[in-house]
């Protein structure tokens, strides 16, 4: 993802810095990085959604109507039976429906490498109220200068409390900004992970193999067949996914625990490799707590208002 051009009139002052600071945060937060060029201030962002992964190919993959797979077998969990995934999308909703009333813990991670190490490396962490709100998230990422993109913070973050959302960006020095025009669900859309993990479940053929943890009853997906490479053909840069394998583990609800993808694809016309993974924790356990920088950014809206009137700056994604 690369930020538009600005328009002609580009604020100063502390505008500008509003500005920047509400591109910064918005790249960050969506998991795009800002090409390699001098930074350039732009008048009005436009309110975008901040995805926790894989949300283009999530949003095709609810939209479809794929119907229920021939898989034979008892049935295990929604949508799932000993001969593999029946119906993906009843398999998903289910884990959305559990986690839509409760409270949770979710971790995502995503790395790059090539032959000489990490290319690019970014961490969600997403903490959300049962209902959905308030909830907090996290990210840092981190570029490689071998990579042609560089993050343009080092860790960003968002908290809403159902009626603001607040950011807080880092760069060396913290600056922050507050919005109470997106509501939460243009914040982080799809908080569960339900869309997600749709695009996961379509874009392969799988086995099951019961388990136990904890001495309860899970179920350990594993990828027999890459079937769909467009899902995961979504990156910047990176292009022609391939050799892609996954494991999966669920409960007999259908809720996931954690699941991991692994696959090649091409950068820069060399081979490069892409771990993801996330995980789900603390369910019905989490609590969410307003950070401690709160009023900073409460204070620090009040002041770049003030100053960038009457050109108004969107703070940041939605």
């Amino acid at each position: 993802m690369t930020p538009s051009r600005p328009g002609p009139g580009a604020l100063s002052g502390s505008g500008s810095r509003t500005a920047a600071l509400a591109l910064a945060a918005l790249l960050v937060l969506a998991g795009c990085s800002a090409p390699v060029s001098p930074s350039e201030p732009t008048d009005t962002l436009t309110p975008a959604p901040v995805p926790t992964g894989d949300a283009s190919a999530a949003a095709g993959a609810e939209a479809g109507s794929e119907p229920a797979r021939s898989v034979e077998g008892r049935r295990l969990a929604p949508g799932l039976r000993t001969g593999g995934v029946a119906d993906p999308f009843t398999l998903a909703r289910a884990h959305g429906w559990i986690l839509s009333n409760r409270s949770y813990t979710r971790a995502d991670s995503r790395t790059v490498v090539d032959e000489n190490g990490t290319l690019r490396a970014t961490r969600t962490d997403l903490l959300v109220a049962s209902g959905g709100t308030p909830f907090r998230l996290e990210r840092s990422a981190v570029s490689s200068p071998r990579y042609d993109v560089q993050s343009p913070y080092s860790t960003a973050a968002v908290y809403h409390d159902g009626d603001r959302a607040y950011y807080r960006v880092v760069d060396g020095n913290a600056s922050y900004r507050t919005d109470g025009s997106v509501p939460p669900a243009e914040v982080v859309p799809d908080r569960t992970g339900r869309g997600e993990f749709v695009a996961l479940l379509t874009a392969f053929h799988w086995e099951v193999q019961p388990i136990e943890v904890g001495g309860e009853q899970y179920y350990r997906l594993t990828s027999a067949a890459f079937t769909a490479p467009d899902v995961l053909d979504d990156a910047y840069l990176l292009t022609d996914p391939r050799n892609a394998e996954a494991r999966v583990l669920v409960d007999e609800r259908g809720r996931v625990q954690r699941y991991r993808l692994e696959y090649e694809t091409t950068y820069d016309g060399r081979t490069v490799g892409v771990t993801e993974t996330v995980r789900w924790s603390a369910v019905s356990e989490t609590s969410v707590n307003p950070p401690d920088w709160l009023d900073r950014a409460r204070n620090a809206t009040e002041q770049s208002d003030a100053a960038s009137q009457p050109g108004r700056v969107v703070g940041l994604p939605g």
